[in-house]
């Protein structure tokens, strides 16, 4: 098969190497000069197949494309050297006549190293661009550049390629507070670069500066430091670019920043965002609180009554508000402990801070921690934001433990940390949070009976009993019933919109005579009632017709119903307080002293179920 004289010139005078091949069979016919070198063989005379490496069908296909239209490319051939050196290849094809197509390669390899070789050049040329007026800064700067050196406002200076100081203008003295003298013609690095700020040493081999020269590169670093005279270190962000002299690389010049107080200020800045979130949070969570725990109303009424209990109900209230000692209130059900607990918070000086309140009764042992404490999301099933909890609410205000005799023993231990460490920690979290609190208790129970029947740790009676304070029984102080019933009355009709109503003789007499087996409160519930049922302004009571008082010795009577309910109402915090486990040293049986088998009986006898107890 032969050629023409044009095809010779056109294959000698192409820059890439180029084949001239048969279209039908891929024979080779001829080659240029630069095939020799990209296949390191004559391949003149040889089939196509010798160096192609893609099935010799993917190659007729390609061959077919080119003689149907002229010219096609590809880079999906894969060819390899007759050494095996696999070559990655840009295939370009051009018909010559029917039965002969040229091939040219252009090797993409070589073509992305040419490009890296022009980026860094460019590159090269932009950075000696940027510091045109500090170029040939180790023979001419004191000449041409010294001047303006000095006046800059950024630290300056050199280094050669030993790391050894050339230059150091004024700005990088004054903020280095070394001379000059001291710094020219020593290793610069070990002066003022020798340690990280957490004392770790900083070889020279890894020092940012060192390698932009080493590696021709230039580097900005924008969180590093370096260290003053007076071993002080100072924060600085700095570029380090790489300087030639007369083609050859001489060293480095390093313009640097102090950035210390920038720093500094955005670390305060950072700070106190943080603190503005951490009490955004804090006033959502507490917004929360208060939006669902609503105070008693009767606490802003002031403590009504004249007797001697009063009077010195009153006294102690004055006496303890503004110590910051704990406080244990006692008394029967209705006798106005939680009135009490927030007569002392509003004489406080905590009173602009929430009163907290835990109902130790109510809340089932297993929630009881997540309650008090909060929790982290995430930390255990539903946890699906952050709670700050109860302690932290309460947090320089009060905390208000009603009926404190009912937390768990395990739960009391708890307590007792927080009470003696100042912090506890919310679940799911890895710190301690600090917490300054004053605790209020009310219990109905004698808590010392408690203690001795080793139900209550002794230890937690002590913390919390500081400051006792009793609130006697409505019987035993009854020249106090005329001034609650009237202060009760003018309030409901007052709020209910009734007309005005007064007290007769006759209704002071009936109140006097009657036992008041459920307190204050029960005075207040049955002054609203008969409020609302009164006819043409006259008031007529409905006393509860179970409870009587005995004439002779004043002493209270239950009938059997009462004691039924007082029992039922006893096993039920029985079965609350052991979560449900009758037998076992914590069970119900247990805490009434009885077989496990009569206390079955009496749940199946006073129809308590599951959800009287179990909430």
């Amino acid at each position: 098969m032969t050629f023409d004289s044009d095809t010779s010139l056109t294959l000698e005078h192409h820059p890439h190497a180029t084949l001239l091949v048969g279209a039908h069979h891929g024979d080779i016919i001829s080659q240029n000069c630069e095939v020799m070198r990209l296949f390191n063989a004559d391949l003149t005379a040889q089939p196509l197949g010798t160096v192609l490496q893609s099935p010799p069908a993917d190659m007729a296909v390609f061959l077919e494309a080119v003689l149907h239209f002229g010219r096609y490319s590809t880079s999906m051939l894969a060819f390899d050297t007759l050494g095996g050196r696999h070559l990655r290849l840009q295939t370009f094809g051009t018909r010559v006549s029917d039965t002969q197509v040229l091939l040219s390669f252009l090797d993409l390899d070589a073509l992305e190293r040419r490009n890296r070789i022009a980026q860094q050049e460019a590159h090269q040329r932009a950075g000696l661009m940027q510091w045109q007026n500090i170029h040939g800064f180790f023979r001419e700067m004191e000449a041409q550049n010294h001047l303006i050196l000095e006046a800059a406002g950024e630290g300056i200076y050199g280094i050669n390629a030993d790391g050894k100081a050339t230059f150091v203008n004024r700005a990088a003295q004054e903020m280095l507070g070394w001379n000059a003298d001291d710094l020219i013609g020593r290793d610069l690095h070990q002066i003022i670069h020798h340690h990280h700020l957490n004392g770790d040493h900083f070889h020279a081999h890894d020092c940012p500066i060192y390698d932009s020269f080493r590696r021709d590169k230039t580097v900005r670093v924008d969180d590093d430091a370096f260290w003053r005279k007076d071993g002080k270190p100072i924060l600085v962000e700095y570029v380090s670019t790489p300087i030639y002299d007369h083609g050859l690389l001489a060293g480095a010049v390093v313009i640097f920043r102090n950035v210390t107080e920038r720093k500094e200020n955005e670390k305060k800045l950072r700070n106190a965002l943080e603190e503005v979130e951490k009490l955004r949070f804090e006033l959502e969570q507490e917004n929360d609180y208060l939006q669902t725990e609503i105070r008693n109303v009767r606490s802003h009424a002031g403590i009504i009554g004249q007797s001697a209990s009063i009077r010195n109900l009153n006294m102690q209230i004055y006496l303890v508000a503004d110590k910051q000692t704990n406080v244990l209130i006692s008394g029967a059900s209705g006798t106005g402990k939680s009135m009490t607990v927030s007569a002392i918070h509003e004489a406080s000086d905590r009173s602009k801070r929430p009163l907290v309140r835990i109902n130790c009764s109510d809340i089932p042992t297993q929630n009881l921690e997540a309650e008090m404490f909060g929790y982290r999301r995430g930390s255990m099933r539903g946890a699906v934001r952050d709670t700050i909890g109860k302690l932290a609410l309460a947090n320089n205000g009060t905390l208000y433990l009603d009926e404190v005799s009912d937390l768990p023993k395990a739960f009391q231990a708890k307590l007792i940390t927080v009470i003696q460490d100042g912090a506890f920690r919310r679940i799911g979290d890895g710190h301690e949070t600090p917490v300054s609190l004053r605790i209020i208790a009310t219990t109905a129970r004698d808590l010392a009976a408690e203690v001795r029947a080793e139900r209550f740790r002794q230890d937690l009676y002590f913390e919390l009993s500081v400051m006792p304070i009793h609130c006697d029984a409505l019987k035993d102080r009854p020249e106090d019933i005329p001034f609650l019933a009237q202060h009760f009355l003018d309030r409901t009709s007052s709020r209910l919109c009734l007309p005005k109503l007064r007290l007769t003789k006759a209704n002071i007499e009936a109140l006097l005579k009657y036992g008041w087996p459920g307190n204050v409160r029960e005075l207040e519930n049955i002054i609203e009632r008969s409020a609302i049922l009164s006819q043409g302004g006259k008031l007529r009571f409905e006393f509860q017709p179970h409870r009587a008082s005995n004439a002779e010795d004043g002493t209270e009577i239950l009938s059997i119903s009462d004691l039924k309910r007082l029992e039922r109402d006893n096993l039920i915090r029985c079965l609350r307080r052991s979560q449900g486990k009758v037998a076992g040293t914590t069970g119900v049986a247990r805490l009434l002293d009885v077989p496990p088998t009569t206390v079955y009986s009496r749940i199946k006898t006073l129809s308590v179920a599951r959800t009287d107890w179990d909430f």
